[in-house]
């Protein structure tokens, strides 16, 4: 029987799915629940050397003999640090030695526990990869280690070989059991390279074929050469849907830039019909990232998932990578679309059917109605920035021309230097750079516009409803203006006196009407200098009108998420 401890099942399984059979194992007890499942699997052959130092270079030996990586195991303390030398050696050598090495828990680090220091950077430099695993106690538990390990023996072999350490703790092996009589077999996550076989890359092909392919482009400062054209050939002939948003700046076949609407908007009911077979990603963050997240986990173990990206990292949004394609996007949609037939028709249809039925919000004087007026006057071939929090996603419930470039940090998503981008790229463009900005981020990074460098050419749409409203909708009216002001960073702060000491262009809007004449200036040519428009609104209404037009799309909105646990935070405030 195998050890009924998680971590141990997830180890055993993958070094057998790796073919790591040869293990020489050093005497201890820390390590007893892996040894014994290794014993009692007849796939293993197991080496006994007392001392580690010897050990190690043993499975040198084996190493060379054999060509295939090796493993030792070892109890915790100093018995770890006993393989250095032999680390050394293999490093330089090149060889795949893998450092399996029993641990107690980080807790009780440094409090004077038996065989025990700080082992997880003990061969800090001599390593290709070091993985510090956990017990499992939950889902993401799982989910992490089973990420870890796969990162760790991968890089055994891959980009050249080396060793790699995987320090696993053990919490109690005295009291661990042993009934578990089938190995689950553990996921595990393929790579392919540009130069993999043809053997490879036909098998990939004969897995896209009559399949639901779904692809999610995330953002990119440049798109490889030839992709677009590469790209085009696969989604037709596959009639793949894909989702983006306006970050992409390049026009793709059977894409859906409103995806932040459209996976919220797929009702409960015909969920099934938009489960894909294979999701394949490529480039960056989105921004319809937490919705995606959620639309994806209706389906665990359902579909599979393809990552494109040159550093061969596991990437692992959705908890469901199957296969890592170390290079570049043009090449992989070149080569896949050579060996694959096509796939399923329908699929791009029902897709398209729901982004049809999606209104664009139609609403009264609002930060969102301020924006939707904008995009209807923006210049063509104009050149946005946008702010993270509500501005992006806000911008995302409306289309835009395709020859208007829109960028935006989604790297972190953080509202930190949204305005210092932006002058960055006004400071290189000959042509009008246009901001769309919230009153905090604003305030927050406003010495962006304290530069020497900031162009004549900059632009601000500055919507400034005193404060996050985001922040403010749950509070209880009965709660004191203090608890407001900190959670939701009340202000009564406006930007014009700040810019006109500037020397920038300014003008309020504060209705409708000076709306439509402060946005027409704006982007009009007739002043030699930077401009802003700050437009001040009511930020309860204004998050109303957000919710009512999310409610319309019959799914929680991220707002209402947002509200019910903010509401559950403040219900602790308040009992305390």
């Amino acid at each position: 029987m195998y050890s009924d401890n998680k971590l141990i099942l997830q180890l055993v399984s993958l070094l057998k799915q790796y073919e790591i059979k040869r293990i020489v194992i050093s005497p201890g007890s820390r390590h007893y629940p892996l040894i014994r499942s290794l014993e009692v699997d007849s796939f293993f052959e197991l080496f006994s050397v007392v001392d580690e130092r010897s050990a190690a270079f043993f499975a040198l030996g084996l190493i060379q003999n054999s060509q295939e990586p090796v493993a030792v195991c070892c109890t915790s303390g100093t018995s770890t640090i006993n393989y250095g030398s032999a680390v050394v050696e293999a490093f330089y050598q090149k060889l795949p030695l893998l450092l399996l090495t029993a641990d107690r828990l980080p807790e009780y680090l440094g409090q004077m526990e038996e065989q025990m220091y700080k082992q997880d950077d003990t061969f800090h430099h001599f390593i290709k990869f070091h993985g510090q695993l956990k017990p499992i106690n939950n889902s993401l538990d799982e989910w992490y280690c089973n990420r870890i390990i796969n990162e760790g023996l991968l890089a055994l072999s891959y980009r050249g070989f080396g060793p790699v350490h995987l320090n696993f703790p053990i919490e109690s092996h005295h009291s661990d059991s042993f009934s578990t009589s089938l190995l689950p077999k553990a996921r595990k996550i393929g790579i392919v390279g540009q130069y993999s076989s043809r053997h490879v890359w036909n098998s990939i092909g004969e897995k896209v074929n009559g399949k639901k392919v779904l692809i999610v482009c995330g953002q990119t400062f440049r798109v490889p050469p030839d992709f677009i054209s590469f790209f085009d050939s696969f989604v037709k002939q596959h009639h793949a849907v894909v989702l983006c948003d306006h970050l992409n700046n390049f026009k793709l076949e059977n894409s859906f830039s409103d995806t932040y609407l459209i996976v919220r908007s797929i009702k409960k009911i015909d969920i099934k019909d938009y489960c894909p077979d294979i999701v394949i990603t490529l480039f960056s963050n989105t921004v319809f990232n937490g919705e995606l997240k959620s639309f994806l986990k209706n389906f665990p173990g359902e579909f599979e998932h393809w990552h494109i990206d040159q550093s061969g990292k596991i990437i692992d949004p959705f908890q469901s990578l199957t296969t890592i394609f170390d290079v570049s996007e043009d090449v992989f949609f070149e080569k896949i679309s050579s060996v694959c037939g096509t796939s399923n028709q329908d699929y791009y249809s029902k897709w398209l059917q729901l982004s049809s039925s999606i209104d664009e919000p139609k609403v009264g004087f609002s930060e969102l109605r301020a924006i939707g007026d904008f995009l209807k006057v923006l210049p063509n071939n104009s050149l946005l920035h946008v702010a993270n929090s509500l501005p992006i996603r806000m911008l995302s419930t409306f289309s835009i021309a395709d020859n208007i470039k829109v960028y935006c940090n989604r790297g972190v998503n953080g509202i930190d230097g949204c305005m210092s981008t932006a002058v960055g790229y006004a400071a290189l463009s000959t042509e009008p750079v246009y901001l769309i900005i919230g009153d905090l981020t604003f305030f927050y990074d406003m010495n962006a516009l304290w530069n020497r460098h900031l162009s004549k050419n900059f632009r601000i749409l500055l919507l400034n409803n005193e404060g996050g409203g985001v922040m403010h909708m749950p509070l209880p009216a009965s709660l004191s203006s203090d608890l407001s002001r900190y959670v939701s960073a009340g202000h009564g702060t406006s930007a014009e006196g700040w810019v006109k000491s500037l020397g920038m262009d300014y003008l309020a809007v504060k209705n409708e009407s000076e709306l439509a004449r402060g946005l027409q200036w704006l982007v009009e040519n007739n002043t030699d200098g930077s401009k802003i428009v700050e437009v001040f609104t009511e930020k309860a209404e204004d998050v109303k009108i957000l919710k009512s037009y999310f409610k319309s799309l019959d799914r929680e909105s991220i707002l209402d998420k947002v509200f019910r646990k903010a509401r559950g935070k403040i219900s602790q405030i308040i009992n305390k």
